[in-house]
């Protein structure tokens, strides 16, 4: 049943964008009340994510993507996503996926934005004795509506041990976001997780993390996610 919710998910969150656009007043009701109720500085929330990689060839995936966040203390969705990618295996230890994502974004009930996404996407991962480390760089062109536009460099260390439960792999990492308008380091999120490839086709990992942020609102949040990735 979890597959069969994700699915679900994953096809809401390519309705939704087409609903925000096609809502102006939603939006102007949105707008009108901003003066009314300071934007929250924590939540809450649940991230949900799909990966499904078609094989091109044997270094050479084509990667749908759908991502779903409920927030507002986990009451309804704050963050959809829909988009595609091409993960590039170079040799053994990296990988390279540029990609594009329509993102729509309610973070308050008086913030509304929609935006076109290109990400460039580059990650070396090597073993160190029992461990696995990877370095996950990240650039990312934010076409933004409302205004401004921007762009942010993210960087994720990631460590993975193999657990004797299961079949598990224990992951920690920690990720920092530099932003363009800013100019500043603004962001911080830290992973704590498991994952297990549960058949030749389908690995889950379930997390938790936590986000620190000096400029967006909500910027410090708390969230339980889960990630499906799918390869046919």
């Amino acid at each position: 049943m979890p597959f069969t919710f994700i699915l679900r998910r994953f096809i809401e969150a390519l309705a939704i964008p087409l609903l925000l656009v096609f809502s102006p007043f939603c939006v102007a009701n949105a707008l009108a009340q901003a003066q009314s109720s300071p934007a929250p500085r924590s939540d809450n929330q649940v991230w949900s994510e799909l990966q499904l990689a078609v094989p091109i060839n044997n270094k050479i995936d084509l990667v749908m993507l759908g991502v779903l966040r409920l927030g507002r203390n986990v009451s309804r969705p704050v963050n959809e996503r829909v988009g595609a990618g091409i993960l590039v295996r170079c040799g053994k230890y990296l990988t390279l996926l540029p990609s594009y994502l329509y993102v729509a974004s309610q973070p308050t009930s008086t913030n509304h934005s929609t935006e076109h996404r290109i990400t460039l996407e580059a990650t070396p991962k090597f073993p160190i004795r029992s461990f696995v480390v990877s370095d996950r760089n990240r650039v990312e062109f934010h076409f933004h509506s409302p205004s401004p536009n921007f762009v942010q460099y993210r960087n994720r260390i990631q460590i993975e041990h193999a657990l004797r439960l299961r079949d598990l792999h224990g992951f920690v990492a920690d990720e920092v976001f530099y932003d363009s308008v800013a100019s500043a380091w603004i962001r911080n999120r830290f992973y704590l997780g498991v994952a297990k490839k549960v058949n030749k086709h389908l690995t889950l990992e379930i997390y938790y993390v936590r986000q620190n942020d000096s400029h967006s609102h909500p910027g410090d949040i708390n969230a339980l996610g889960s990630t499906f990735k799918v390869r046919l």
